[in-house]
C-alpha cells in the first residue's frame, strides 16, 4: 500500500512540474513548461553537485518547488503578453509569437522594435515607454522567481543558491 502511495503521488508530483498554466490566458504556455525528463536530469545533476543522492522526500519537495516555480515563470509571462498586446492592439497569442521564451530576460529595445515591426509602424513614446516598463517587470519577476525558487531549494538539500541557479537552464529556466 506505501509502494502505491509513493507513485501515485510522484506521479501527482510529476504532473503538477510539468502542467500548463492553465490560468486562462489567450498567451499559449505549453513550451514554458519543464518535461519529466526536463525535471529528472536537473535533479541528477543536483545530487552530482551535492555528491549524493537525494531522499525521496527531498525528491518530492524540489518536484513540487519547480511546479510552482514553472506556474509562477507562464503566469508571468502571460501577464507580460496580454498587457503588451493590450497596449498596443495586439492579441496576447501574436505578441506570445513574437517572445516564446518565459524564462529568458529580454531586451526592453528588442521587444519595442519587434512589436514595431510586427505592427509596421513606430509606436508612440508613451506606448513605447509602457512597453519598456511592462518588459522590465517581466525581467525582475523572472529573477524573483529563479532566485526564490534556487534559493528554497538549496536550503532543502544543502547546496548554495548559485549551484542551484547554474543548474536552472536544465529545466527551462
Amino acid at each position: 500500500m506505501r509502494t502505491l502511495a509513493f507513485l501515485y503521488l510522484t506521479f501527482l508530483l510529476s504532473a503538477c512540474a510539468t502542467a500548463p498554466a492553465g490560468n486562462g490566458s489567450t498567451a499559449s504556455s505549453s513550451s514554458n513548461t519543464a518535461t519529466a525528463t526536463q525535471t529528472q536530469s536537473f535533479i541528477a545533476a543536483m545530487e552530482a553537485k551535492r555528491g549524493s543522492a537525494l531522499t525521496l522526500a527531498e525528491r518530492l519537495q524540489v518536484q513540487g518547488l519547480t511546479g510552482t516555480a514553472k506556474v509562477g515563470l507562464n503566469n508571468t509571462q502571460n501577464n507580460f503578453l496580454n498587457k503588451i498586446g493590450a497596449q498596443v492592439g495586439l492579441d496576447g497569442a501574436v505578441i506570445a509569437a513574437l517572445f516564446p521564451e518565459a524564462g529568458k530576460p529580454l531586451s526592453e529595445t528588442a521587444v519595442v522594435a519587434k512589436i514595431e515591426s510586427r505592427l509596421g509602424k513606430k509606436l508612440a513614446a508613451a506606448d513605447q515607454a509602457a512597453v519598456k516598463t511592462a518588459t522590465a517587470l517581466r525581467n525582475n519577476s523572472l529573477v524573483s522567481l529563479k532566485t526564490g525558487l534556487a534559493a528554497s531549494i538549496g536550503s532543502r538539500i544543502g547546496l548554495s543558491t548559485e549551484v542551484v541557479l547554474a543548474l536552472m537552464p536544465m529545466l527551462g529556466l
